[in-house]
Parts: C-alpha cells; structure tokens; sequence
C-alpha cells in the first residue's frame, strides 16, 4: 500500500510538471510572436525611414548637379530635417567618387578622411551589389561609435559626389528597442540574410559584425523559414540557452529576432516541481536543501559585497582608485596630518594633448596610454602614497609626509619617467603637467586639491611639460 501511495503521488507529481512545462512554453511562444511582430514593424519602420531619407537626399543631389550639396543650405536644412524626423537616429553623409567622405554642413572641411576600404562604398563599384546597401556594422572614423551603413550610389551630383549613405548608431537604436526586452536576460537582435549579426541589444561588441550562419539555429530555422520560434542549446552570442522567436523583414534583407533565456521562461515550472517534489520527498532532504541554499546566498552576497566595493572605488580602466577612493585617502591622510603635525602634499598630474592621441590614434590606443601611464606612475610611488584617476587624463598623488620641495623632486622623476613611456600602437613622446600643493593647517581635503589643480592649470599656462607650485601667500 506504500509502495502504491507513492508511486501515485510522484506519478502525478511528473504528469502535473510535464503538463505545465509545456504550458509555459507555448504561452511564452504566444508571447514572443507578438513582441517580435512589433519589432520587425519598427525595425521596418526605421530602416524604411533611412532609404526614404537616401532617396530625397539622392533626388535633390541630381537635381542640382551644379551645386555642392556640402555647402548649399538647402540641402543641409534638407539633411538636418531629416535627421529630426528620425529623432537623430538617421545621420546622412557623402562619400566623393574618390572614396573621400564629405561633412554635411562642410564648413571649411579639412580633416578628409578616406573610407574607399568600408563595403558601404565598394558595393557601389559593383554592378552585382550596386543600389541600397546594407553595410557591415562598423565603428565610425567620426564619431568612434557603432553603426549600421545604408547606402545609395549618386549619379550626377554636385561636389563630385558619388555615394551617400544613412549611419545608424547602435547605441541610439538599443535605447529605441530597450523598453521592449525581455528583462533581464532577453535580447532583440537584428541579423542580414547571409547570417551577419547588425545589432543586438543589450550589446555585445565581439559579437556585432560577426556572422551567425554556421550556428544549427541559423542553418536549421533562421535560413530555412521566413518565421518561427525555437529553444536553442546554446547561444551562439553568449552562451545561454534561449527560447527564440524570428521573423523575416518584409521588402528588405533582414530577419529580426526576439530571445529569452529558458532559464527565466520556465522558472515558475521549477519554482512549483521543486514545491511538490519537496513535499513529496522526506522532511530531512528539504531541510538540507533549504539550509544548503541559505549557506550559497550568504556566501554569494559577500561575493558580491567584496565585488561591489572593489568596483565602488575602483576605475575599470586603470584598474586603480577613483574618485571615490581617492576622497577616502584623502580624508584620512588630512586628519592623520592634522592630529599628528605631518606634511602631506597634493599632485595633480596631466597627459599633455591627449586629445590629439584620440584623435590621430584612436580611443582604444588612447586607453592603453592612459593605462602605461597609470602604471609608470604608480611603479615610482612608495607604498604609503595613494594614487587615482581623477577623471579623463587627470591623475592625482598624495605624497604622504612629503613637504612640497621633496615632492617637487620625486614629481620631476616622475615626469622623467613617463617621458620613457614606449607605446608602439601611438609613436609620441608623452608629456606630463604637474601641480603640486602642500596642506595647510586646518585645510580642507577639497581645498587641498583645488590648489594643486590651480597649479596644474598654470603649469598649463606657462606651455605644459613642467610642474608648478601653488604656494601660500606672505602676509
């Protein structure tokens, strides 16, 4: 009678679980369907607005084929007016015969860039691929953002212009597409016909540009039907398994796809088997298992507390103190000085025409200098010392129990140093301004700071490459 009791009693414990799995998965189908409809709607939406907006601009182009659209007003009201229409999604540029690419308004252009190795402007040399073209995702020479390149070949135009194309940034799409994921582990991806992933929010910048046709999910449903939903083994983006619903763009090479992680889809289904399978079992096997799980999410939340404190005061980049670190030192360094009459002098250090690095070298180079830098300062720190990334290329140093002469001295070492600084990506000699300042009694942390930044500023005034004081005025 036992043995028949549970054998009951779990049979129906699998038969109501395998009865609401599949419940769940087919109202979360419903679900997907409906959502990824209205993407595939904005989707078209948008990128009916970029070709419509190709179009005019074209139109005008060989309407005018005396003027240069870059320097002709109403072609640039006419490009400003569909920028806003589009709610600054669409930006239109141009790109001469020559593969050179023209500023809309040109004020004066001299900076010309050349984009004849980008595939927006090749596909227009082609005969195969000549008209509307959908580009690979790049990071833009102008602004150093993603985007999406729609462009259209010009016959005629003024300027010696011979492609346009509509830029549309992935960061301004994934705050348009954001309110519609599926929190938190949801994605809405866009992906061209031959399997190149456009976009996805929320982004993954190793992934964008990169092509998905190899996956089983592409070979299997995104190729081979124009719609559907599927369970995937593992994201091909990111690892987790995934219930995908997909759709092919109407009238354009596009397939929209609307994702969430199973994990979440079917964690009410875990949530009540793990109920019944707990009542079903013994009483000791539950006790352990909620005990087991208490101990995890302890340990996990001082994981996690350790972790956040670590970010809290740390800067990502440098992979030393921030601002926030930096206020704590600073803090306790003035009340140490103070209760026990020690010096304590403040450096605000500089990178001298870091723009003109961005700007010729690009932000990933800019970044691994601000890194090498970081490092050679705090290789000639002692360990007493406290360093931060202030913000930008602004460093700060707290030369503890240091009087403002001593650390003038250790400064212009410094500064020696980082002038050996070798970055093979960016061959610039990196310059260094420093502004030093020692505390005063009763000084606060902040006005401590606000002098040594003064005398940075005048460092700067005076042609940068040195280091400057900020001394205390005799009465």
């Amino acid at each position: 009678m036992v043995a028949t009791f549970l054998l009951c009693v779990w049979g129906f414990v699998v038969f109501w679980s395998l009865w609401e799995r599949a419940s769940i998965l087919a109202s979360n189908e419903v679900k997907l369907q409906l959502l990824n409809n209205a993407v595939q709607q904005q989707t078209k939406g948008l990128f009916v607005q970029a070709e419509t907006s190709l179009a005019i601009a074209k139109h005008w182009m060989e309407q005018h084929p005396d003027q240069d659209p870059g320097k002709t007003n109403d072609f640039i009201e006419l490009v400003e007016t569909l920028r806003q229409k589009s709610d600054g999604l669409i930006d239109i540029r141009m790109v001469t015969k020559d593969g050179i690419l023209r500023y809309i308004p040109d004020r004066g252009q001299t900076n010309y860039l050349k984009v004849d190795d980008r595939d927006y402007f090749r596909a227009q040399l082609d005969a195969r691929t000549r008209g509307l073209f959908f580009g690979n995702p790049l990071v833009s020479r102008v602004t150093g953002k993603w985007g999406v390149p729609v462009s259209l070949p010009v016959e005629g135009a003024g300027g010696n212009i011979g492609v346009i194309f509509a830029a549309i940034e992935l960061d301004r799409m994934a705050t348009s597409f954001e309110g519609q994921r599926i929190k938190p582990s949801g994605a809405i991806s866009i992906t061209r016909s031959d399997g190149v992933l456009l976009f996805r929010t929320p982004m993954v910048e190793g992934a964008i540009g990169k092509s998905v046709a190899q996956s089983p999910g592409w070979q299997d449903h995104l190729s081979a039907k124009s719609q559907g939903t599927y369970i995937t083994d593992k994201s091909s983006v990111d690892g987790l398994q995934r219930m995908v619903s997909f759709v092919k763009v109407s009238g354009y090479p596009l397939v929209t796809a609307v994702t969430q992680g199973t994990r979440e889809v079917l964690y009410p289904w875990a949530l009540h088997t793990g109920i019944l399978a707990a009542v079903a079992g013994l009483i000791s096997a539950f006790a352990w298992g909620v005990g087991s799980i208490l101990l995890r999410s302890l340990a996990s939340e001082h994981t996690v507390k350790q972790e956040l404190e670590h970010l809290m005061l740390t800067d990502s980049l440098t992979n030393m103190g921030n601002r926030r670190f930096l206020k704590l030192r600073l803090d306790e360094e003035v009340t140490r000085a103070q209760r026990y009459g020690r010096s304590l002098t403040a450096v605000f250090f500089d990178l001298d025409h870091f723009k003109e690095v961005n700007d010729q070298y690009g932000h990933p180079v800019g970044d691994v200098v601000l890194q090498r830098v970081a490092q050679c300062l705090s290789s000639n720190i002692r360990s007493s010392d406290h360093i931060a990334r202030f913000g930008g290329e602004e460093f700060v140093v707290l030369l503890t129990e240091t009087g403002i002469q001593d650390a003038l001295v250790q400064v212009e070492r410094m500064r020696e140093a980082v002038a050996k600084v070798e970055i093979p990506e960016a061959p610039v000699q990196i310059r260094v301004s420093a502004g030093l300042a020692q505390w005063m009694d009763s000084e606060t942390g902040d006005a401590l700071l606000q002098r040594s930044d003064r005398a940075l500023y005048k460092a700067k005034a005076e042609g940068r490459n040195r280091a400057c004081l900020d001394l205390p005025t005799t009465p």
